[in-house]
């Protein structure tokens, strides 16, 4: 088993801020030793353990100084994939359940 040196940041913003260029309004950014009881860094659990469902930012950074096993960056990968999900679910319940002012309503599509 193994603890790894892990960097989050995670927030709750307003629909048009995402982890792809925009803050979220709410924010939180910790360092934190996570063991998950396997010897490699699992983005999966971690993302699991951290984030709340209405989070429209997640970001995990890896502060290891060693490069990522395959087996690493191919959960990464998944991890992205359901953050990306999740992000965009949360955006859209926010959108669904919120009144929005004009000024932040996009007319030129996403």
């Amino acid at each position: 088993m193994a603890t790894f040196r892990v960097q989050y940041s995670a927030g709750f913003g307003h629909f048009t801020q995402n982890h792809k260029g925009f803050g979220p309004t709410i924010y939180i950014e910790e360092i934190v030793e996570f063991d998950n009881g396997k010897e490699y860094f699992d983005y999966l659990d971690f993302y699991k353990m951290y984030s709340k469902s209405d989070d429209t930012y997640f970001h995990i950074s890896f502060l290891e100084e060693r490069p990522l096993s395959e087996k690493e960056i191919a959960i990464r990968t998944q991890y992205r994939k359901m953050r990306d999900e999740n992000c965009k679910k949360a955006k859209e319940e926010f959108m669904k359940n919120n009144e929005l002012e004009v000024e932040y309503i996009p007319t030129h599509g996403d």
